[in-house]
């Protein structure tokens, strides 16, 4: 059994930045290319200016692969991370990495806006870009005593802005807080009852679902 995928906007918000620039270099280098490498400038005008021997020209279609892979993978990572609860464990679904958190990991969850989690006059230009524009979303912490790994390594995978300014918790952004919030309790009651050998269905929000039927 596994809860509905709520996509990670902040992804989204990280990943929007540059991402055009990324195409639009990739295009000017294409059309570099074109315009050298066959020769559409005659040979003698291009020997004036040129940087490096023609053979070398490769080196263009090389830089035209890395900007549209970088452009690429702006385009498809805010696709790929979600949060989404499961009868084990929270998974966290970053564009290249899955963190799985233990439920007895999650003290407590409260909403809050990015506003008040990051307050302006806190943040760091590069934070700024990304959080400004968003201060009055609201947003669900996850507050926890521990983690499974180093933050340090986490944050090769996890924007800074998604840990508390304590370093303590988990920020997530999604389309509907209140929702998780609900998957996060009822999937916590199951966790906690079938340690303690009671049925699933004994969770509240497992009793709420049945009386709304």
């Amino acid at each position: 059994m596994k809860g509905k995928r709520h996509p990670l906007l902040i992804y989204g918000r990280i990943h929007r930045q540059r991402r055009g620039l990324f195409l639009s270099a990739a295009l000017i280098v294409l059309f570099f290319y074109v315009v050298i490498a066959w020769p559409l400038v005659d040979q003698a005008t291009l020997k004036t200016w040129w940087l490096w021997p023609q053979e070398y020209d490769i080196l263009l279609l090389i830089a035209v692969a890395i900007f549209f892979l970088a452009f690429l993978y702006k385009w498809v990572a805010p696709r790929l991370a979600y949060v989404q609860c499961t009868e084990r464990n929270l998974r966290i679904q970053t564009p290249l990495y899955p963190l799985a958190l233990s439920y007895r990991r999650i003290v407590t969850t409260r909403p809050n806006q990015w506003g008040r989690v990051y307050p302006s006059e806190t943040l760091t230009r590069r934070q700024r870009r990304i959080l400004d524009p968003i201060g009055g979303e609201g947003v669900l912490i996850l507050d926890l005593k521990g983690w499974p790994m180093s933050r340090s390594i986490l944050r090769w995978w996890i924007p800074d802005v998604m840990f508390t300014p304590a370093g303590d918790g988990l920020v997530l952004w999604v389309p509907d807080w209140m929702a998780l919030s609900r998957e996060i309790s009822h999937f916590t009651d199951i966790r906690r009852e079938a340690r303690m050998g009671s049925k699933p269905d004994a969770s509240v929000y497992g009793r709420m679902k049945r009386e709304d039927k």
